[in-house]
């Protein structure tokens, strides 16, 4: 600790000019150490090179100073970088007693706090300055605390801000005393709460109620949430209760202590400890300092004439303590003690400059409060302003009142001889009693002289009178010449001037002569004007006049007043038009004096509102004026008069407030009013009190302010025409037709004749002859041989494009897009109005194709129309497809039962088709019953007025009968289709959503397929989600924005955010089953967000306001820009479907051909035959397989007619029929078929037809599959049905299994080269069936099939030699080896591969690969042997080929097991055995071809063309399994 005490220290200094830790504190700079205590000491002079002059303290780390205390001590002089006497961080400071003055610093001129807390209690800091920021006190952080009369006063910062105190962050506090005289805005320190709210309907709330009133003052004194009532306050609480129950009560709910309210948010004081405040200031009145500069001594002084105090209660307002008391003065600021008031001035209250007494009174009393109290002088004295007393009259003067302020001097004949005196005797004749005489003098002077009295004696003396006076003589008085006269010296008299002399002055010692052209005759004081007349001037210089000749007439210009008076100009704003004039006149108002002769009117624009003025005033802007108006009561051209009937001053007072700006699209010319706005041709508005002017996008007949007021009856009625339109035309936009027998062609843009009504038979006329050409054409085309093979081509570019999903997605986007006009507003430029017609066509509005909607009649009868022709259609289509089914079942002669159900499902088909392609146009046409678009016809009132946008004649309101008769049918089609239509598919689609994902398709959801076949079996429902969009954006958005409609660009950016948010849902979701149609679905709704974005700027380019805007932030200049580029987008959909669909059309597809001449194979088919084959299969386990299969079948052989139940099958009593209508029956055997009676059935009509029977069998577990033995049991156990309807003559199971099973069932695999194996061996046997290959031996077909353009896999094998080990543990593997090097010669010109014992052979060699067999043995005996010999291939990077046996017979087992007996070291890095593919080894020659190739592929063999390959029966030479026996399993 460093201590100060009774000591003076002067001129310490640090200041070497760097800014380390040296240049710290003057005296003492405390760092990490203790107190620093200055008492009663002083210290003058000292500096520091950066903070402290005197003192300076900071934190280091977490090291700080000690606390610093100046007590009693003064310090003076001191100065420093910042803190001119003491820098404070971190730590305290206490200021107590002392002064701090004359220092300074570039900041805080006394005291810098950058942190920490400083104390000044009854201290003062003066004089001190800060060349920047705060002269007294700089706080810069912290809290600073001012108390007890602590005073910053005479400071100041030149340069910067807050002479006393500057106030950067932290606290600065002022707690109450302040010094006597001064004043501080505070506020008593104490804890506001939340009001007592306790409520009073029972006893012991009530009295919780009272106790809180009762220690209210109490707890805003605490910071605690408890207090402890002084004794007995309980009880007085509780004594107020006269009830006894009540004052029981009392006592038990009023606790000791008792706990206060919870604080409010908002507090007058910082008391709370937890956020830094001062719990101790509770109570005391404390001043808090906002964060702004103080500029002022501080606290403020009470203003001069203000009384201050010492006492808290007066020191919270600038009124201090009150004016200064009457009868007093406070004469300087910060008096807290009133002084007496001045003699002769009196003091009313709130003096600081005494009042003198009024002249002619006086006082010296100093307790005067008015002005009244002063004493009156009284007669024969005199009193200045201000005297304390009276003065007597002196000798030669009097006072004749009382309140005289001078005395005056006796007059000449009176004399006085006593001061004092009220008035003045008479002089005595014969004696001399000049003015001012104390007594009567004795005179007789001769003439020329003059009685003075000079001598002390008081006798008088003659003196000779002085030049320019007369004196008579005797006790005469000089007299002074008066004007015209003169007189030298000793004169008796004075001399009159002569003719032609004049003389002005008085006391003239000679006379003047008169200048040329004027005249004076004898005793002339002034040179006379001569006499010409008014309007003439003497043009001859002459001191007389002789002749009127001598007059000159003025001239224009300028007047002469006559005389002597020579012409004058007029002065501005007069004028002088003719000679001879003798005043210039003043223009009248409304004119100006553009020269001296003539005025003129003042020009449109200006005004003269007053005469004579010489230029005309502007009119203030924007206001102006005609020719010679006095006021500007009309607004300037660019400016409309809102309000015609203003009165003119209001206009002219208020002109920005009636003039206002013109609006767009309109021409303003001067003295525009708002009835009389000119709008330009091609713009409307719909009243002539409004500025909205509309652009006429889709009207050539919009006139702009001139035009037909015609208009229809309706309208006329209702008063809703509006100006503006051609001859003909009326309505919003001149968009309706005065005619009833026209409507309005956006195509034409305007009034065109309504077509007749024969147009409707002629449209039916064309639709029927359309459609029996087609029925007829097709029913003649179906007779034909070629058109089976057509069809057939056409079903299988259609499996392989996928039409349905593409034109649906198409259509959707042109159906969207075709609202961009008619909902949106968008409308593309007048060059694109054929691809607009194109996108209305594609709407399938067909109701808006064919006949105008204003023809039609009445708004209620065309939403009639438009909800009931879609139903019309599906009943008449019905109806046509029910004659269709009729008449084919007449020639057919089939049964009955077939015709009912084939003819619902076409029917249902038909309904949704319709229902799906009308849905958007339907609904769209419904919502038009509610789509409005408002119009501004009052701007002054805001009254708009809507009209219905699909019949301009009908008013939205509920005034107008049409459109409330409107309700009952929107409601009804509004329930109808946008509601009940996809909720019915909705329903329709979750009914079917079970039989979709177990594939087992019914007659109903064959017929609704239109909606699901598209969607992954997951998403059955997703046509509802998409037809939901649709008709949020073709309909539901009509809902958005109704008052402005599509003027306003909300629509279009809902719309953009909807597309958006769809696109992502759809990349997110992946509903589609094709990924093709996802990306074109994807693509639609990106093209069409582009699309909205489009019209954005469409809209803002379309209006000629918008043009610079278009330029400036979108890039491209017009709308033809904007429209080119929508135009390209929506034909950037049609061009990317028909790519996709091209592409996908014109791809090379895979077909099976003969390996022995490359073509395709011939499918004949057997009279009575029309399929090639029967697919039987059951639905439990082998519908999904035989889906398949008949799909790739088709793709590999269009020509194919393949009977399968989802496609084929009407009633299923005719199963026998359909066997026997076809040529071969594929028996898909998997667990279940011989279980199925149906599948029996079938079974059954095969065998008793003898047809030929094609097994395949499934042999993945997990998807039904069977062994061979599996599936003969099962037929041993359910084949034993006795004499079949099918086959009566059957023998029993064995006779099915010997059929069945004849030849070894071909194993179905799902993989892609095995499948296509799979495939090949059913068309094969197929074709080994047919007629026409038997009869030629087979010899085609004994090379086998091949696939061309697909992904067959084809020989492999090596050019160089190459080496395949086997380990002598891996059981089974040296045989399968032995068959993969005979499949390395398969292709010609490849060299065998060479088969090796790992164990023996050097693993680091090249060119060789370590063979591992995966089957039930592996791993089973000598188990580490093996895996060290995997480790060591690893680790010399000899490649390891893993393959897994498939057939249980032959070891196969599930893969899991070879992951729990392989040792962890193999699965582990860095071997990480199975993390290459292991190749399925298949039992069956076709496919143990294709695992043998991939074996081969694997260990880098090169592909051979498959027209290298040998050709022999792959299959036949090997052993198809390597007999290998059951692994048992170690402890």
């Amino acid at each position: 600790a460093v201590s100060i005490i009774g000591s003076t220290v002067t001129s310490c200094s640090t200041a070497d000019g760097s800014y380390d830790d040296r240049n710290y504190g003057g005296v003492v700079y405390a760092i990490s150490s203790g107190g620093v205590s200055i008492i009663g000491s002083t210290v003058a002079g000292c500096s520091a090179g950066n903070a402290g002059g005197v003192v300076a303290t900071r934190l280091a780390g977490e090291r700080g100073g000690g606390a610093v205390s100046i007590i009693g001590s003064n310090v003076s002089g001191c100065s420093a970088v910042i803190g001119g006497a003491t820098f404070l961080r971190d730590t305290n400071l206490d200021v107590t007693d002392s002064t701090i003055s004359g220092c300074n610093a570039t900041r805080g001129g006394a005291v810098y706090v950058h942190s920490g807390s400083a104390s000044l209690a009854r201290s003062t800091i003066s004089s001190c300055i800060a060349t920047e920021y705060g002269g007294g006190l700089y706080s810069a952080g912290g809290s600073t605390s001012l108390s007890d009369g602590a005073l910053i006063r005479g400071c100041s910062a030149p340069k910067g801000q807050g002479s006393s105190i500057f106030l950067l962050a932290g606290e600065v506090s002022y707690t109450l005393p302040a010094p006597a005289g001064r004043w501080l805005p505070n506020a008593r320190c104490e804890v506001y709460r939340e009001a007592c709210s306790y409520p009073l309907s029972e006893a012991a709330s009530r009295a919780k109620q009272a106790a809180c009133l009762e220690h209210r003052s109490d707890c805003a004194l605490t910071e605690s949430d408890a207090i402890e009532p002084s004794s007995g306050k309980k009880e007085a609480a509780c004594s107020r209760h006269t009830d006894n129950d009540k004052q029981a009560a009392c006592h038990e709910t009023v606790e000791d202590p008792w706990y206060c309210q919870a604080p409010t948010f908002v507090q007058p004081c910082n008391w709370n400890n937890e956020t830094g405040g001062d719990p101790s200031g509770l109570g005391e009145s404390l001043y808090q300092l906002p964060l702004l500069p103080v500029n002022e001594d501080f606290p403020f002084a009470c203003a001069a004439g203000l009384l201050g105090s010492a006492i808290p209660e007066y020191q919270s307002s600038s009124s201090c303590a009150g004016r200064c008391p009457e009868r007093s003065q406070c004469p300087i600021e910060a008096t807290d003690e009133a002084l007496p008031c001045d003699a002769g001035h009196y003091c009313p209250k709130g003096t600081s400059v005494p009042l003198p007494c009024p002249a002619g009174t006086y006082s010296n009393a100093t307790d005067l409060a008015a002005a009244g109290e002063c004493t009156d002088a009284s007669p024969g004295h005199f009193a200045t302003t201000g005297s304390t007393q009276q003065t007597a009259c002196a000798k030669g003067s009097f006072a004749a009142k009382a309140r005289s302020e001078a005395c005056e001097l006796c007059a000449p004949g009176y004399f006085q001889s006593a001061p004092g005196q009220a008035a003045c005797f008479r002089c005595a004749p014969g004696k001399l009693c000049p003015q001012g005489s104390t007594r009567e003098l004795d005179a007789q002077c001769s003439p020329g002289t003059y009685v003075n009295v000079t001598d002390a004696d008081g006798d008088p003396d003659c003196l000779d009178c002085p030049a320019g006076s007369s004196c008579a003589g005797g006790g005469a008085a000089l007299a002074v010449c008066s004007p015209g006269t003169a007189a030298k010296p000793a004169q008796g008299q004075c001399t009159v001037c002569g003719v032609g002399t004049y003389q002005p002055d008085s006391g003239a010692t000679g006379c003047l002569e008169c200048e040329l052209g004027t005249f004076c005759p004898k005793g002339s004081s002034a040179q006379l004007p001569a006499t010409c007349p008014a309007g003439f001037y003497i043009g001859n210089a002459s001191t007389t006049l002789e002749s009127l000749d001598d007059c000159v007439g003025c001239t224009p210009g300028s007047f002469c007043a006559g005389g002597a008076a020579q012409p004058t100009a007029c002065a501005p704003g007069s004028i002088a038009p003719s000679a001879n004039m003798s005043a210039c006149e003043l223009c009248p108002i409304g004119r100006f004096a553009a020269s001296t002769t003539a005025c003129e009117e003042c020009e449109a624009g200006t005004y003269a509102a007053s005469e004579g003025l010489s230029q005309c005033t502007p009119c203030p802007y924007p206001t102006g004026s005609k020719s010679s108006d006095v006021t500007c009561s009309i607004c300037k051209e660019g400016f409309y008069l809102q309000n015609a009937s203003a009165l003119p001053e209001d206009i002219f007072r208020g002109p920005t407030k009636h003039c206002k700006t013109c609006p767009p699209n309109a021409n303003c010319a001067t003295n525009t009013t708002l009835e009389t706005l000119g709008v330009r041709r091609d713009y409307w508005r719909a009243s002539l009190f409004t500025t909205e002017i509309h652009k006429c996008d889709a009207s050539d007949h919009c006139s702009g302010s001139g035009g037909s007021t015609e208009t229809s009856r309706r309208l006329a009625a209702s008063g809703g025409a509006g100006p503006g339109c051609d001859p003909g035309h009326t309505g919003p936009l001149c968009e309706w037709c005065v005619s009833d027998e026209q409507y309005f062609s956006r195509a034409e843009r305007g009034c065109v004749d309504c077509p007749t009504a024969g147009r409707f038979g002629v449209l039916a006329g064309v639709v029927v002859a359309l459609a029996g050409t087609g029925f007829f054409s097709y029913r003649t085309l179906a007779r034909a041989e070629a058109w089976d093979r057509f069809r057939a081509r056409l079903d299988i570019v259609e499996s392989q494009v996928g039409f349905q999903p593409k034109f649906k997605i198409v259509v959707s986007f042109y159906q969207v897009v075709a609202t961009l006009g008619p909902v949106y507003g968008v409308r593309l430029h007048e060059d694109f109005t054929r691809w607009t017609d194109f996108m209305d066509a594609i709407s399938f509005d067909l109701l808006g194709l064919t006949y105008p909607d204003a023809c039609i009649g009445s708004m209620a009868d065309r939403l009639l129309l438009a909800g009931l022709w879609p139903i019309a259609s599906i009943m008449l289509g019905g109806a046509a497809i029910a004659c269709y089914a009729l008449a084919e079942w007449l020639l057919s002669g089939h049964a009955g039962s077939d015709l009912v159900r084939s003819t619902l499902r076409r029917l249902l088909y038909w309904a949704i088709l319709v229902a799906y392609l009308v849905l958007p146009s339907v609904s769209r046409s419904i919502f038009k019953a509610r789509q409005c678009e408002s119009f501004n016809v009052d701007d002054v009132t805001g009254e708009r007025r809507s009209y219905l946008v699909a019949d301009l004649d009908v008013l939205c309101s509920a005034d107008d009968d049409e459109y409330s008769g409107l309700d009952a049918y929107f409601w009804a089609f509004f329930a109808l289709w946008p509601v009940l239509v996809p909720l019915a598919f909705l329903v329709l689609l979750l009914s079917i959503r079970s039989e979709v994902r177990a594939q087992r398709v019914r007659a109903t959801a064959r017929a609704s397929r239109f909606l699901w076949r598209d969607y992954d079996v997951s998403f059955v429902w997703w046509e509802v989600v998409d037809m939901a969009r649709k008709l949020v954006l073709t309909s539901g958005i009509l809902f958005v924005d109704t008052e402005y409609g599509a003027r306003r660009l909300l629509r279009l950016q809902v719309a953009s955010i909807l597309s958006a948010t769809y696109l992502a849902l759809l990349a997110l979701a992946r509903p589609y089953r094709n990924s093709a149609d996802l990306y074109l679905a994807c693509t639609s709704n990106l093209l069409l967000t582009c699309s909205f974005v489009s019209g954005v700027g469409i809209k803002l380019c379309e209006e000629g306001q918008w043009r610079q805007t278009c330029q400036d932030f979108t890039g491209l200049p017009s709308s033809l820009a904007w429209s080119a580029a929508a135009v390209g987008l929506t034909a950037a959909m049609l061009l990317a479907s028909l790519l996709v669909i091209g592409g996908k059309a014109c791809a090379k597809l895979p077909s099976i051909r003969l390996a022995s001449t490359g073509r395709e194979p011939f499918l004949e088919l057997p009279d009575q035959c029309h399929f090639h084959l029967f697919l039987s299969h059951a639905w439990g386990t082998g519908q999904d397989q035989t889906h398949t299969i008949a799909r790739q079948l088709k793709l590999l052989l269009p020509q194919i007619n393949i009977w399968l139940d989802v496609d084929s099958l009407e009633d299923i009593s005719r199963l026998e029929e359909s066997i026997q209508d076809s040529a071969a029956v594929l028996v898909f055997l998997s667990d279940g078929y011989f279980r199925s009676a149906n599948c029996r059935r079938e079974l059954y009509a095969a065998l008793a037809s003898a047809k030929p029977i094609i097994a395949v069998r499934e042999v993945d577990k997990g998807k039904g599959g069977a062994t061979v033995e599996e599936l003969k049991a099962e037929c041993h156990l359910h084949c034993i049905d006795e004499s079949p309807a099918g086959y009566p003559a059957y023998r029993g199971p064995e006779e099915a299994i010997a059929r069945v099973f004849a030849v070894e069932p071909i194993e179905w695999v799902r993989l892609g080269a095995y499948q296509l194996e799979t495939l090949k061996a059913i068309t094969l046997r197929m074709l080994g069936h047919s007629r026409y290959y038997w009869h030629r031996g087979g010899h085609a077909l004994a090379a086998g099939l091949r696939v061309a353009n697909s992904g067959e896999c084809p020989p492999h094998g090596f050019v160089a030699q190459h080496t395949l080990l086997v380990s002598r543990v891996n059981p089974g593997a040296r045989l399968v080896a032995g068959e993969v090097a005979g499949a390395s010669t398969e292709g010609g010109g490849a060299l065998p591969v060479a088969v090796k014992e790992a164990e023996a052979a050097d693993l680091a060699a090249e060119s060789q690969s370590l063979l591992l067999l995966l089957n039930n043995q592996t791993f089973c005996e000598d188990k580490m042997a093996l895996a060290s010999l995997l480790v060591r291939a690893r680790e010399a990077g000899c490649p390891v080929v893993l393959l897994w046996e498939q057939d249980p017979d032959c070891g196969g087992c599930p893969f899991h097991i070879f992951k729990e007996r392989t040792p962890l070291e193999l699965q582990l890095p860095p071997h990480k055995l199975f993390d290459d593919l292991a190749v399925p080894l298949y039992r069956s020659a076709e496919l143990r071809k294709v695992s043998l190739r991939q074996v081969l592929q694997g260990m880098g063999a090169k592909p051979l063309p498959l027209s290298q390959a040998a050709g022999h029966k792959l299959g036949a030479s090997l052993n198809p399994c390597p007999g290998v026996s059951e692994c048992e399993e170690q402890s």
